[in-house]
């Protein structure tokens, strides 16, 4: 039988918003072209490839068109030993979180006053609350769905040994949930995996990134260096 897994890609510069409350990250680059960070990111992607490199048979890999995803897998692979039939599905895109994305609460909030509107709707109901400039959770459930019943369809047809989606935090929460009928009682961890048919995680990299880290930001400004 066909086995599924969700892997998160690893960790980015804007993740350092939330992570260690870093403002500026915005100017990297946007959402789409965010590279993996250099250092702790490109560690976790390595780890995560000696992890999948223990798949054997035909695997079928799916990967989001955003760069950091393919980033992710790209390092990965370098651990990897097989003939994969790798595939990038447009509907695994991250949910589009408008000025919201790579900003701390307090800079969005500085920068673009009219987002507190989310903010207050988000307190009275999460998942309706739509980002400014963006989309509401419940938007990226349904747009998922398609792609959570591709998924289905592949798996039952039974031609590959191993079926990995290399996504996104968020889009990986609701293909699960269409995929099984539970939700996610915590967030995914850049490069965590998680089996689908188990309804388990089943890897977590041991590289994490502390507290207190701060991005160079204008490294990854600078074009000589990228």
């Amino acid at each position: 039988m066909t086995k599924l897994y969700l892997i998160r890609h690893a960790f980015t510069p804007a993740n350092n918003a939330s992570y260690n409350n870093q403002e500026g990250l915005w100017k990297i680059a946007k959402d789409k072209d965010m590279p993996i960070e250099r250092e702790y990111g490109v560690k976790q992607a390595l780890e995560l490839g000696k992890f999948l490199g223990d798949f054997k048979g035909k695997i079928l890999i799916y990967v989001s068109p955003y760069y950091r995803v393919r980033q992710t897998l790209g390092y990965a692979l370098f651990n990897m030993c097989g003939n994969y039939d790798i595939r990038v599905l447009e509907g695994l895109y991250e949910f589009d979180s408008g000025v919201h994305y790579a900003h701390t609460i307090d800079e969005v909030l500085r920068m673009y006053p009219e987002s507190k509107k989310y903010f207050d709707d988000a307190k009275k109901d999460l998942e309706s609350a739509v980002y400014t400039g963006g989309e509401s959770r419940n938007m990226v459930k349904a747009r998922v769905k398609d792609v959570a019943v591709m998924l289905q369809n592949k798996v039952q047809e039974g031609e590959y040994d191993y079926i990995l989606v290399f996504g996104h935090g968020m889009t990986n929460r609701y293909i699960y949930y269409h995929l099984t009928g539970d939700n996610l009682l915590e967030d995914m961890k850049n490069c965590e995996v998680l089996s689908v048919m188990d309804k388990k995680r089943v890897f977590l990299p041991k590289t994490f990134v502390p507290k207190g880290f701060m991005v160079d930001i204008d490294s990854y400004l600078d074009d000589s260096v990228i």
